[in-house]
């Protein structure tokens, strides 16, 4: 793996790139302390790298030092068009690698969290893959869940539902939907997805998303996403909504979870069917809280939780 030849910048103003072996580009940004203690981030969907942006006060106060990672088709990473969500740990490993990482924590937020789960369960299943004994910890926030399932899709808000149910239709309605025209719409002005965060928010989340800076940090994770041509998120939804390849009573490395009550993007069911599922998992509940506030508010919390883990 081969590192692209560019310094430091200010946090996430331009990418950093990892080669693979086979030529594809992972895009990478850092945020938090720029030599604290290393978690990896999976961001959501559809979003980028930038998402982690959100979290970068509270790490650079804790000594974590975020590692946002954009997936394959999304922000500056090459598309991989056959990958699976059992492929990402390769990609974490191969970034780890690449940054002389010896050991460091996980952290996947909402549409990331499947992602990061297939990592525990790479983990538990397989001791000479390149990520074993190096990770620390992981922590899955407001983690979508297992969406083939019928019961957990139809957990959700009938508009949401409606969007991922397209990863279910033929290949050519997910291309048609997230084709050219619609990609370059929401790239050149993803405030208009703004209105959609809202549609399912409790309280909670709305007083977040009325702050300014927040919106225009969701707003750029959005433009970032589509201005490729959304690869990564049409991908995505394929992957989400059919069999993932892992069964997650396998996993036996400790996986905490984080889940506002109140979320109306990825309902609490979710969380709690992890927890059910998931041998070592342990979840954190907040009453009131939504899909963006938990992140957003409680960000300290679970920085200085996964700090501690890591530790121990």
């Amino acid at each position: 793996m081969a590192l692209a030849a560019n310094q430091r910048r200010a946090p996430g103003t331009e990418p950093e790139l990892v080669t693979t072996g086979s030529g594809r580009r992972i895009a990478f940004s850092r945020f938090g302390a720029e030599d604290g203690y290393p978690a990896l981030y999976a961001h959501g969907f559809p979003s980028s790298r930038q998402e982690a942006r959100l979290m970068h006060e509270a790490a650079r106060e804790l000594g974590v030092r975020l590692i946002s990672i954009d997936r394959p088709g999304y922000g500056d990473s090459d598309p991989a068009p056959d990958r699976c969500i059992i492929d990402w740990p390769d990609d974490v490993a191969a970034l780890a690698d690449a940054l002389e990482l010896k050991r460091f924590a996980l952290i996947g937020v909402s549409g990331g969290g499947p992602y990061m789960l297939a990592c525990a369960w790479r983990l538990s299943q397989c001791e000479a893959h390149p990520l074993h004994g190096r990770v620390s910890a992981c922590l899955l926030v407001c983690p979508l869940g297992a969406i083939y399932r019928t019961e957990q899709l139809n957990q959700m808000h009938w508009a949401i539902r409606l969007n991922l149910g397209v990863g279910k239709q033929p290949q050519w309605l997910a291309d048609l939907l997230f084709g050219a025209p619609t990609t370059a719409l929401f790239a050149r002005w993803p405030a208009l997805v703004e209105n959609s965060r809202s549609l399912a928010a409790p309280l909670a989340d709305r007083q977040v998303l009325s702050d300014p800076k927040v919106r225009a940090i969701l707003n750029r994770t959005i433009a970032d996403a589509m201005r490729n041509g959304a690869s990564g998120a049409r991908r995505d939804l394929r992957l989400y909504t059919h069999d993932w390849g892992m069964r997650l009573e396998e996993i036996e490395f400790p996986v905490r979870i984080w889940h506002g009550q109140a979320d109306g993007t990825v309902p609490i069911e979710h969380a709690r069917w992890y927890a059910k599922q998931i041998p070592a998992a342990s979840l954190t509940e907040r009453p009131g809280e939504g899909h963006y506030s938990i992140q957003v508010c409680y960000c300290r919390q679970m920085l200085a939780e996964l700090v501690e883990s890591s530790r121990a």
